[in-house]
């Protein structure tokens, strides 16, 4: 009986239940005064502070006063704080990366700071030597990388922030030509997938002749071993619901992702990230206490962590004034950081074929990112530059169709202008721009909400050029049963990424592209033969001249509808407190890489579907031979060369 949205009318890349996004399903309990609540009224009152933000007519931005709502954050010595909290309740900030030129082999680096009581003075330690100034000039030659950097305030306060890393210390990736400097070829998208998995699993994939492999997001977000959600510990689509932009997720550290970086590199294969930067978490997934009044009954739950311990907060289902600010709690992800302006105001995203509302809705909850703030603009591209400066070769955009054209274009002239004028030649983007019903809003008129020509004018306006906005591409969702769905092509084919199937399908009852019977979803179809056909077609067909072409690789699910990835961050054995009863749906762990399987390892020894396990799709010889031969390698090799078993056929 819960409303399902899924991606086919969110394309947020992620498998929303309504009431999950906004922060629970079910009837959960917290403690309070020394009382369990469970189902019950809490104190008679189920009331909350939700409504009370919403947006006023066209409003689009919060008003000045939000600001003291800022500075939620518990100080060091209350029962609330933790070790991550650092003081961000006084003390914030992060370091942006400017290089020189486009031979980014120097660089500066800006601490940004703020801090309630600018009285204070500070003090910034690289690499533990002192200075007054925020800014200091690196280089390949002297500096090294990564820069540890601390700032101390005279009030006491200490702000660590993560290392930074540099475009010069990832090693060289070595190619042929076939993959045109990085713009053309294969990339494995692995589902699920940890970062050492992902590393030890990159000898292969650059045998067999692929461009790259793409990890889901890398940023900060959601965790919690204490509050199930639809039954599930840590569903997936929490990875989509970012808390901060420092690089700690599910799949590993920030030493674990440089280190996979670097091996897979080394191994001659790029690696790309999936962006969130559109959203921060949903309403009601924060550090706080929640309830609400639904079906007669006042569902609770309480506060959920996070892959590095960051707080953060929202508005969604709060009820009690913050102890520092005695103000209604508000969005904020001291982190990044983020405070209440940042944001739109709260508006229902009701209007699919309006730009107005595709843009300042919040989709499905989530706490909506002001992409006109210069600010918010600014804070995207160095999260953007720190992507590029650990070593990916670029990035997806999750669901980029809710940041309007003008605004994406923004940030990328500003992304560019921190890589020095250009974008690396290596570099690419694609964008998930779901096209269904909105085609002609969103693709086929010239409009100022289309990702087609006005984008492409949109991006030249703001300062680049032809080469860079090749490198940036619209993933295709209405590739392979539509295509090209306005008729004809409304920019060139080389700029479209395709794909058969891909993560967002995998969920029951998901509708985010219809492919009919031109393409096939592995974990639905249950038939091996056909996706192979579908994932061979891929790299067979010449009516596009597609340069990106991806490939799924992830995992099956169980049939009691566990759906988290299989690293064991789903397995309800590992779940804690007095919640774990709802923990029903259950994935045990299991080892993504395997370099004695070859493709398609999903039956279990009766040669029934298994559940739970890495499908491998990428190891299929068949689909490798495929690829090779579209990118013009050689497709008569021995197994060893490619990266395989001698057993795979």
């Amino acid at each position: 009986g819960v409303p399902v949205m899924t991606a086919a009318s969110s394309g947020v890349g992620l498998f929303v239940v309504l009431v999950v996004a906004l922060g629970s399903l079910g009837t959960f309990a917290w403690h309070d005064s020394g009382t369990k609540h469970s189902g019950l009224t809490v104190e008679e009152d189920c009331s909350n502070f939700n409504g009370q933000d919403t947006c006023r007519g066209q409003q689009v931005d919060e008003p000045a006063s939000f600001d003291a709502r800022r500075w939620q954050t518990p100080p060091r010595g209350d029962a609330l704080w933790h070790e991550p909290y650092q003081d961000f309740n006084r003390l914030v900030g992060y370091a942006r990366v400017t290089y020189d030129d486009t031979k980014r082999q120097a660089a500066s680096v800006h601490v940004f700071t703020l801090r309630p009581d600018n009285s204070t003075t500070l003090t910034y330690y690289f690499n533990d030597v002192a200075s007054k100034d925020p800014i200091i000039d690196v280089d390949a030659t002297s500096s090294p990388s990564p820069l540890h950097i601390r700032v101390e305030g005279s009030d006491g306060a200490v702000l660590e922030l993560d290392d930074v890393d540099f475009v010069w210390s990832a090693p060289s990736v070595v190619r042929g030509p076939e993959w045109e400097s990085g713009q053309k070829g294969s990339i494995v998208e692995l589902f699920g997938w940890p970062y050492d998995d992902i590393a030890a699993e990159c000898a292969m994939l650059g045998k067999a002749g692929y461009l790259g492999v793409k990890v889901y997001p890398p940023q900060e977000s959601v965790l919690s071993d204490e509050w199930p959600q639809a039954g599930e510990r840590n569903p997936w689509w929490f990875l989509y619901q970012p808390v901060s932009y420092r690089l700690y997720s599910r799949m590993g550290t920030r030493d674990q992702l440089r280190d996979m970086i670097n091996t897979c590199r080394r191994a001659g294969v790029r690696v790309y990230a999936d962006a969130v930067v559109n959203h921060m978490s949903g309403g009601g997934n924060d550090v706080l206490n929640h309830r609400n009044s639904a079906g007669g009954s006042c569902t609770t739950w309480g506060p959920k962590s996070s892959a590095a311990g960051s707080p953060y907060f929202t508005a969604g289902f709060a009820f009690q004034n913050n102890t520092w600010t005695h103000q209604h709690p508000s969005q904020e992800y001291p982190a990044v950081p983020y405070g209440p302006r940042d944001f739109h105001c709260e508006r229902v995203l009701s209007d699919w074929n309006s730009g107005f509302s595709l843009n300042y809705g919040w989709l499905v909850g989530l706490s909506d990112l002001n992409s006109e703030s210069a600010y918010v603009r600014q804070r995207i591209a160095d999260y953007f530059t720190s992507l590029l400066g650990i070593g990916f070769s670029g990035f997806r955009i999750d669901a980029a169709k809710h940041i309007a054209p003008d605004n994406l274009a923004a940030i990328f002239n500003l992304l560019r202008q921190n890589m020095g004028g250009s974008l690396p030649d290596d570099f690419i983007s694609y964008l998930e721009v779901l096209i269904g019903g909105e085609k002609d809003l969103l693709e086929c008129t010239d409009n100022s909400y289309s990702y087609g020509q006005y984008f492409a004018n949109a991006l030249a306006t703001a300062g680049l050029s032809a080469e860079d906005i090749a490198k940036i591409k619209i993933w295709e969702s209405d590739y392979p049963k539509e295509f090209p769905i306005c008729g004809s092509w409304v920019i060139p084919s080389e700029r479209f990424a395709i794909q058969n199937d891909d993560h967002d399908q995998q969920n029951p009852g998901s509708t985010s592209r219809d492919m009919g019977d031109k393409g096939s979803i592995l974990v639905k179809d249950k038939d091996v033969a056909k996706h192979r056909s579908f994932e061979e077609q891929l790299f067979r067909r010449t009516d596009g001249n597609w340069k990106i072409r991806l490939v799924l690789s992830g995992y099956t699910f169980m049939e009691n509808g566990a759906m988290g990835f299989p690293d064991g961050k789903s397995d309800c054995a590992q779940c804690k407190g007095d919640q774990c009863a709802s923990c029903t749906k259950s994935m045990a762990y299991s080892k993504a890489h395997d370099d004695t399987v070859c493709g398609y390892t999903v039956y279990d020894a009766n040669g029934s579907w298994g559940q739970g396990v890495y499908t491998r799709v990428h190891r299929d010889k068949s689909i490798i031979i495929a690829m090779r031969d579209w990118m013009g390698l050689p497709t008569d090799v021995p197994n060893k060369d490619l990266g395989l078993p001698d057993s795979c056929a």
